[in-house]
């Protein structure tokens, strides 16, 4: 071999050995999430956090995001959520119902509250709107949690193990609601006996007579397996949801601003596909339990959903103004 390429050899094998050590340089930090759930992988908010964790990682090149996903309830239920994220422990990021919530930052209950919402259109065009900013706001100063994107959009509806076909009905009716004081406000008012009761407990309290149903969308209805104790599903469609998708701020400030830009927007686009699957999944879901004669599904006739929401208004608007919401409200009424 000459001395040529024996030099050419040298200086291969040491611009090999510099790339080496560059990879290994270079090579992406891995910091890794706890992403909690009540439900299992197939479910609309495990399946928002699998398009998060997508997501991240397609719009930062910084570090490397895992997700370690705790479901099934492993974790407790999300009032637990909320502790441990507001802690800055066990929890980085969970989708929380609002009324979960709502104890603490008694604003947040107006972003899915009975019959705020014209329908899902509307919904929609509210949430890509600036019109809870403030909130958002609110919950990272009071709960040190942050709202990173919005998934839910299922409409609410009435379950019991009776037939509620009308308002007659719904009258007197035990069930079920979330915890925000608007929603005992709301179906007291419509005549129906609310009850405040926690979600994992909901089952068994129907099957000892403790209440006689509640109100749930299509996916909970059947994840959850109410219909065993509660056949009867009325389409009175009294809500529509919202779930934000949270993360703690003691994770979301560990990350640089570029990556925390990267968050939002995967947080964002995570939420609208978990619209997406959820919508998709709600109408799977009840037209399996239907054809195997396992739920009643009844109409609720124009004419009722007409007189729930004429009781309704004024209850509402009593705990808008009681909340001093009326800002916030008239801008999600003005949403076009």
């Amino acid at each position: 071999m000459s001395f040529l390429s024996k030099k050419s050899v040298l200086v291969l094998g040491v611009a090999a050995l510099l790339s080496a050590f560059s990879s290994v340089a270079a090579e992406k930090k891995t910091i890794t999430l706890s992403a909690a759930s009540m439900f299992d992988k197939d479910h609309p908010f495990t399946q928002t956090y699998i398009k998060f964790e997508e997501l991240i990682n397609k719009y930062q090149d910084e570090v490397k995001v895992e997700l370690k996903y705790s479901l099934n309830k492993a974790l407790g239920i999300e009032s637990d959520y909320l502790r441990f994220m507001s802690q800055g422990e066990s929890v980085d990021l969970a989708i929380i119902s609002p009324s979960h919530i709502a104890q603490r930052a008694p604003r947040i209950a107006i972003v899915d509250m009975p019959l705020v919402f014209k329908d899902l259109a509307h919904r929609n065009r509210v949430l890509d709107s600036a019109v809870f900013k403030d909130i958002e706001a609110d919950l990272i100063k009071v709960a040190n949690i942050r709202p990173i994107g919005y998934a839910g959009g299922a409409s609410r509806s009435i379950i019991a193990n009776k037939p509620v076909r009308n308002m007659d009905e719904l009258k007197g009716l035990r069930l079920r609601v979330q915890g925000a004081k608007i929603w005992s406000k709301v179906f007291t008012a419509v005549g129906a006996a609310p009850s405040v009761i926690a979600y994992d407990e909901v089952y068994s309290a129907i099957q000892t007579g403790v209440i006689q149903g509640l109100e749930n969308e299509k996916v909970g209805y059947a994840q959850m397996r109410f219909y065993e104790v509660a056949p009867h599903y009325t389409v009175n469609e009294h809500a529509i949801t919202v779930r934000p998708l949270f993360m703690s701020e003691k994770a979301y400030k560990k990350f640089s601003p570029k990556v925390q830009a990267a968050i939002l927007k995967a947080g964002a686009e995570a939420g609208k596909f978990g619209t997406e699957v959820e919508l998709a999944l709600a109408d799977k879901e009840m037209n399996a339990l239907v054809e195997k004669k396992l739920v009643t599904v009844h109409p609720f006739p124009d004419a009722d959903k007409a007189k729930f929401r004429e009781l309704a208004t004024p209850a509402l608007l009593e705990y808008v103004k009681e909340a001093k919401l009326e800002d916030v409200y008239a801008k999600i009424q003005a949403v076009k």
